[in-house]
């Protein structure tokens, strides 16, 4: 028993150890990535792009309307997605002061300047998807 955690404990470090070197390969700590490592730390992870996507157009939406769109989407997850782009000045958050609360995000413009991009990213998608 004891030599079973003693082999998950070096295999979990060994795993962290091989995260590591590839992160370190991929974005190397030279001038011209910090930019882009500066953009994955704000929208990086798999929710991020998908609710600025679903905020793109511009409009007030509450917490189940972006849920939604997004169905895959834990609660957790979205709740804390959300706190972070709020964070972050991608979107920003309203709270009504009213029973039952009312809470609302909207995209600021810091989160429509990077909808070309994911526009583009979704073209891109969509000829793949042809391809294939």
């Amino acid at each position: 028993m004891k030599k079973d955690k003693e082999k998950k404990k070096k295999r979990e470090k060994k795993v962290q150890q091989v995260a590591a070197q590839a992160e370190r390969a991929l974005f190397p700590k030279d001038a011209s990535s910090e930019p882009l490592e500066y953009a994955l730390s704000i929208v990086g992870g798999k929710w991020k792009i998908r609710i600025l996507w679903a905020l793109r157009g511009g409009e007030d939406l509450r917490y189940g309307a972006i849920k939604q769109q997004i169905p895959s989407i834990t609660d957790m997850m979205l709740s804390q997605s959300l706190r972070e782009l709020t964070a972050s000045g991608m979107i920003v958050r309203r709270q009504f002061q009213q029973i039952p609360p009312k809470v609302e995000y909207r995209i600021t413009q810091n989160g429509l300047d990077l909808i070309p991009s994911l526009e583009q990213m979704y073209e891109w998608g969509l000829r793949q998807m042809k391809e294939e």
